[in-house]
């Protein structure tokens, strides 16, 4: 505690004490974070919070926290795992209330059996033992959050690895949207008529920036959260040369990699070059203001020449100030440049003693005095009130409350024109650094192709003095294509007309794009390379193709003679029928000879997913069709009958029947599907129905069709199931009262009828 706290500041800004509640960490390239050591009073505290005695931890608790966070900051891991160590460390201290040096493993096992949350804690108690804080001995057990692939059921492993992917109809949309956004150049690609009305610095381009990033994440598999934020301004490269005889070429941007990868020159799918590439060119025009802003405050002593750079204010807004194009230019009339007050007035609203100020008319009463801005010098000054149009064509935002004006005025409703840039430049120096989210990287903001005013992106509208920060842009593109809970703002499919119910993750676009190469054939190592990845084993969790899809490229299974010819005798009957039902329905895609039947789904082309408890594994399948008398086929079916109603008498017997809603659940689902079991082995056995005939069980409508091959007429039956909540029902008041045989005689004696 004697040593100097190097690299902390508190809330002022000044160097951090000991016993500072909130304190400002930046480390030796720059990154800043934010750390609390308050108690519970405060749920929502930040760092600009107010703090009072009521808020503090007691004096050990925030030593100890303090001395854990300096060996949490010298760990190799992210800034936002850092924080995350710390709070969950407090969290944990905070409940717990005594001192952990002098408590027992079943208090320590107690405080964390009460937290919602102990994700992490485990790094605090490792920190305790290896500084004899905490006895070996003392071991308590943290539970696991998240639960993995294992401990799933083999439908929830499905869905989870479905739930990876997108749906394609969002991309379908997103296609759609991307069209209307940014509309495909009139004739050549110098030809920008088709953007006239599109592309000015007042209108809200969040539109554009979330097609530019899908066209992005779907031309190559990024890291769109990490990487693409932090591209710079460029158009699509390409490169060209002959391979074996034939033109080829590759198109690229110049990338900056992440973890850990280098930086690099990222290829590009050829098919989405020329989307992708008027994304760019459309993003890079309605970013430039931006840029320009950003080289401003970062030096605004700098020639004009200099801070506009590629831009080209219009020719009115020239004749209005004729810019000395060597010297500096102040923010209000470099803004009048950019057409920050176009379709306005063009005047500031000012006090009454400022020189040049003419006295307009005004409805509500009050004098009211305006100025041209591009006659506005640095020692004006400018009127900040409540509800004015002046101040709002001003700032690009109407001032409403006092956090409006403390953060577009500076608390001031009096204020110089150099005291309104000040303020500004000030405000957005931290915007300036240019980092990500997780501040692992960063780029120049006065290169960044993601360059945007905060007007741009809000649709609540804000000032366009303010640049967005690189850090918050993931969030932007995240909330654009996923709906939250809570949340009024519409997403980009709710603007264009499409359901809420449309979403895409931003991780699920490099799922994607990695599931689409491989089974377009491209080896894994280039999938790695491309991905920016290091080992082609973590490759492989982003390509979903099941061990089913996996196998169907194998054009054909090989029997031995005598192999073969067992199957064609066993299946002769189901074979001819299969025959018959693909000449009768003129089926042109092969089907598949199965234990009970023959399945009409294309299996070459779309793998089987079908999962069942039946012993019979095709049994209830819509694409499984069945041949009515045959045989050998209701034989199979009558046994499994058997062992699902057994089934159903053992679970009904459990100890915890009535108590276990899992087993309920089990049971109303597994009664349903056998009586439907029960109903197709009476149809197949059924004498009114022609030999031969194919027998399909529609489960979602509890429909039986039969089809008739020689007449090759189809038609239906309409079958009517006992209730499974009766059923249920029934089967808990056997349980609950023994001598009730209700649930046996009219229930699971049903099944046992034929």
């Amino acid at each position: 505690m004697l040593q100097p706290l190097t690299g902390f500041k508190n809330q002022k800004g000044e160097q951090a004490k000991w016993d500072d509640i909130a304190v400002i960490f930046t480390n030796a390239t720059g990154v800043t974070a934010n750390f609390l050591f308050n108690n519970d009073n405060q749920s929502n505290a930040k760092i600009g919070s107010e703090f009072t005695k009521e808020d503090r931890l007691n004096a050990e608790t925030h030593q100890l926290l303090f001395a854990y966070l300096l060996d949490v900051l010298k760990k190799n891991v992210s800034i936002n795992t850092k924080k995350a160590r710390l709070a969950i460390a407090k969290q944990f201290l905070i409940k717990h209330g005594n001192n952990v040096a002098s408590t027992s493993l079943t208090d320590i096992q107690r405080t964390i059996d009460n937290m919602a949350y102990s994700q992490g804690l485990v790094s605090f108690l490792n920190w305790l033992h290896q500084h004899k804080m905490l006895a070996t001995s003392c071991s308590p057990s943290i539970p696991v959050q998240i639960r993995g692939m294992r401990s799933k059921s083999g439908h929830e492993a499905i869905e989870a690895e479905n739930s990876k992917l997108p749906d394609e109809k969002a991309l379908l949309a997103l296609g759609a949207i991307f069209h209307d956004v940014i509309p495909p150049f009139k004739s050549e690609q110098s030809d920008l008529s088709a953007w006239q009305h599109l592309v000015h610095l007042s209108l809200y381009q969040l539109d554009a920036f979330t097609c530019t990033m899908v066209a992005l994440a779907m031309s190559s598999p990024n890291r769109a959260a990490a990487e693409q934020v932090l591209l710079t301004k460029q158009r699509l490269k390409s490169h060209t040369e002959t391979v074996k005889g034939k033109q080829e070429t590759v198109y690229y941007l110049n990338w900056r990699g992440s973890k850990g990868y280098l930086d690099n020159q990222k290829h590009f799918n050829a098919e989405m070059a020329k989307s992708l590439d008027r994304a760019l060119h459309y993003t890079s025009i309605v970013t430039e203001p931006a840029r320009v802003l950003a080289r401003f405050y970062k030096n605004p002593a700098q020639p004009l020449k200099d801070v506009l750079g590629e831009f080209k204010p219009s020719i009115e807004n020239l004749k209005l100030q004729s810019p000395a194009m060597g010297k500096p230019i102040t923010l209000i009339h470099l803004a009048l440049l950019l057409g920050f007050f176009d379709g306005t007035d063009k005047v500031a609203r000012v006090t009454h003693d400022t020189q040049g100020s003419i006295e307009a008319p005004n409805p509500k009463g009050q004098p009211k005095h305006i100025k041209p801005i591009a006659e506005l010098s640095p020692f004006d000054k400018l009127l900040m009130i409540s509800q004015c149009s002046c101040a709002a064509a001003l700032l690009g935002v109407k001032l409403h409350t006092k956090k409006q004006f403390e953060k577009y005025c500076a608390g001031r409703k009096v204020l110089t024109v150099a005291e309104f840039q000040n303020h500004f430049v000030h405000t957005n120096q931290p915007s300036l650094t240019g980092y990500n989210r997780k501040q692992t990287k960063q780029v120049d903001y006065e290169n960044a192709l993601f360059a945007f005013t905060a007007k741009q992106l809000n649709e609540q509208k804000a000032s366009h003095f303010l640049l967005v920060p690189i850090s918050s842009l993931e969030q932007f593109f995240s909330q654009d294509l996923i709906k939250n809970k809570g949340k009024t703002q519409k997403t980009i499919f709710e603007r264009h007309g499409f359901s809420a119910d449309f979403f895409i993750k931003p991780h699920q676009f490099r799922h994607w794009q990695n599931d689409y190469l491989a089974k377009k054939g491209l080896p894994h190592l280039l999938i790695t390379m491309l991905s920016g990845r290091k080992s082609a084993e973590q490759t492989l969790t982003y390509i979903h193709t099941t061990d089913a899809q996996n196998s169907s490229v194998i054009s054909d299974i090989m029997y031995d003679q005598e192999a073969e010819c067992e199957v064609e005798e066993n299946v002769g009957k189901r074979m001819q029928s299969k025959t018959q039902y693909d000449a009768a329905t003129e089926n042109l895609t092969p089907t598949f000879v199965t234990e009970v039947g023959f399945c009409v789904q294309n299996l070459t082309l779309s793998p089987c997913t079908y999962m069942t408890e039946f012993v019979t594994q095709c049994t209830l399948c819509p694409s499984s069709c069945h041949v009515a008398h045959d045989e050998e086929a209701i034989e199979l079916l009558k046994k499994d009958l058997k062992v699902q109603t057994y089934d159903l008498e053992r679970v009904q017997d459990a100890i915890n029947f009535t108590t276990s809603d899992g087993m309920q659940q089990w049971y109303l689902t597994h009664y349903r599907n056998t009586c439907m079991l029960k109903n197709l082995i009476e149809v197949l056995s059924d004498k009114t129905i022609k030999q031969g005939s194919i027998v399909r069980y529609l489960t979602s409508s509890n429909i039986i069709r039969i089809t008739d091959l020689d007449t090759k007429t189809v038609s239906e039956r309409k079958l009517t199931l006992p209730n499974p909540n009766k059923a249920l029902q029934a089967a808990i008041e056997a349980k609950t009262k023994p001598d009730n045989t209700i649930a046996k005689n009219n229930f699971l004696g049903f099944l046992g009828s034929i």
